[in-house]
């Protein structure tokens, strides 16, 4: 007999294991990278990234030759013919209408750094443009605790709702067999029955809460979350103790700061003189002897040197320009940690705050649990009525769900505050 009771506690506790085995799980740092992995803001981070690069390499092109064809009719008043006649010499007048084709290839040697530097400020470009889309993924992280620790919240409810339902069956059970043999009333028992679908009723708002809470991460983290996932509660976070702030916009300030400083490079490498190989043959009439009156194939070639003067003297106006950029940006980047470190000061409050409740919530459930089992006590034997218990226990069960209710907002006004610094 022993080995058989033995054997069904066994299957009784692997039973046990594999439905909470079987039974999903969901934590806030889940919820976090999924957000991060599959929003429609993390698939235009990649699509932003990859035309960044492509472009990025379309600057090398700008290296292969410039190749021009070019044809031209033109019909003049006056053509080129020697003032006076020399004896034996006939030399034939140019035609009015004259006709020109040409091709011409220009070979870039040195640029002065442009696309060097283009290059650099593509890429820069690419990266504020990215770091803006992680800056707005960053912000639904706030949105994401929001209905994160709602469904934590409405998780724990219902649980505390279960049990005030089996205090009260428990209690029915009681009041029951002393209304069987006479001792109580059915009217006893038919208020604790009313008060257990009060119960019952909570537990459906508590679930409808839920519900809409994980439908709405299902939205922000792209994922299916199914409906017995059970919702883990996140350990304490460090508050007080940490001040760095490493929040992505800071990261987007410097990027659009080194952008002015490339744009001054740039302008900089457009000023610096330029070298190029330049070939151009053509066909047409005259061609490259004036003298002769006929269509003709010519070519030249050659080296260029552009010195672009005019550049040299608005350059430092330009500059100065960006100087004024840089400085805004820096002035933005100074408001911000301002704005950030007010918020850190108020968010710092309420994780004080619900620190205070939530140990002051502990005294007043331990209390009212005392008054509600000395009222179950006085119910079992008469002494009151099943309208006194049900005012005990639901006062034990208001401080119990404060307490909860206290407990997720401490959680979530600490988690708020790592956001805000930027973890």
């Amino acid at each position: 007999m022993k080995v058989k009771y033995f054997i069904i506690f066994c299957l009784l506790l692997t039973g046990n294991q594999l439905t909470a085995q079987d039974k999903p799980t969901l934590t806030l740092e889940q919820c976090y990278s999924f957000v991060s992995a599959n929003s429609p803001l993390a698939q235009q981070k990649a699509l932003t990234i990859t035309a960044g690069k492509m472009a990025e390499k379309n600057q090398n092109l700008k290296w292969l030759p410039d190749i021009n064809l070019n044809a031209q009719a033109t019909y003049q008043s006056e053509v080129t013919s020697f003032p006076v006649k020399l004896p034996g010499v006939n030399v034939e007048e140019l035609s009015k209408d004259q006709y020109k084709g040409t091709l011409e290839i220009v070979q870039p040697i040195y640029d002065g750094g442009i696309i060097s530097n283009q290059k650099k400020l593509q890429n820069i470009s690419t990266n504020i443009e990215s770091q803006k889309v992680e800056v707005d993924i960053y912000q639904l992280k706030s949105k994401v605790n929001n209905y994160f620790f709602t469904a934590l919240l409405m998780d724990e409810n219902i649980a505390l709702m279960k049990i005030v339902q089996e205090d009260l069956n428990n209690n029915i059970k009681k009041l029951s067999a002393q209304a069987a043999n006479g001792i109580a009333t059915n009217s006893n028992v038919d208020v604790l029955k009313a008060e257990q679908l009060k119960a019952a009723q909570h537990i459906i708002e508590f679930t409808a809460a839920k519900n809409g809470a994980v439908e709405m991460l299902e939205i922000l983290t792209g994922t299916a979350i199914a409906k017995n996932t059970s919702f883990l509660r996140p350990a304490n976070a460090a508050t007080a103790s940490e001040t760095v702030v490493v929040r992505p916009e800071l990261k987007l300030f410097d990027f659009q700061k080194l952008q002015f400083q490339q744009q001054g490079k740039l302008i900089n490498a457009k000023a610096n003189p330029k070298f190029s190989l330049f070939t151009n043959g053509g066909y047409g009439r005259p061609g490259l002897n004036q003298l002769k009156n006929e269509f003709q194939w010519y070519y030249l070639g050659g080296v260029k040197l552009t010195v672009p003067l005019t550049a040299q003297f608005t350059k430092h106006k330009e500059k100065n320009v960006i100087k004024i950029q840089e400085q805004i940006v820096d002035k933005q980047k100074e408001n911000f940690l301002n704005s950030n470190k007010q918020l850190l000061s108020q968010q710092k409050n309420e994780v004080e705050k619900y620190k205070a409740l939530v140990a002051t919530d502990a005294e007043i459930v331990t209390l009212r649990t005392k008054i509600k089992e000395n009222a179950s006590f006085k119910l079992a034997n008469g002494i009151i009525t099943s309208t006194d218990y049900v005012t005990e226990l639901n006062a034990e069960s208001q401080a119990l769900l404060t307490q909860k209710l206290h407990e997720i907002q401490w959680l979530q006004a600490q988690y708020n505050y790592q956001l805000i610094l930027g973890k």
